[in-house]
């Protein structure tokens, strides 16, 4: 049930659309700065729920600044 909870996301229009529509947790990329944590949570209200300690590394770019990532954190909201 967890995991079909979980939608992996690209875009910051992905984000928005999976918090408006579907809900859950979101699997995305981030930056690794408090800055960009801080800006994604007053931009959507979405807050990083946990760093998955069995995430595998995986290069890409931070769905909010486009800057590189290593790996993938989630977010979520509060209800």
């Amino acid at each position: 049930f967890r995991n079909s909870m979980i939608t992996r996301v690209d875009t910051w229009e992905e984000v928005k659309d999976v918090l408006e529509n579907k809900g859950g947790f979101i699997s995305a990329h981030w930056d690794g700065t408090p800055e960009t944590e801080q800006a994604i949570k007053d931009a959507t209200k979405a807050t990083i729920r946990c760093i998955p300690l069995d995430a595998e590394p995986e290069d890409g770019k931070c769905i909010f600044t486009g800057k590189p990532s290593k790996c993938r954190v989630l977010f979520a909201k509060s209800y």
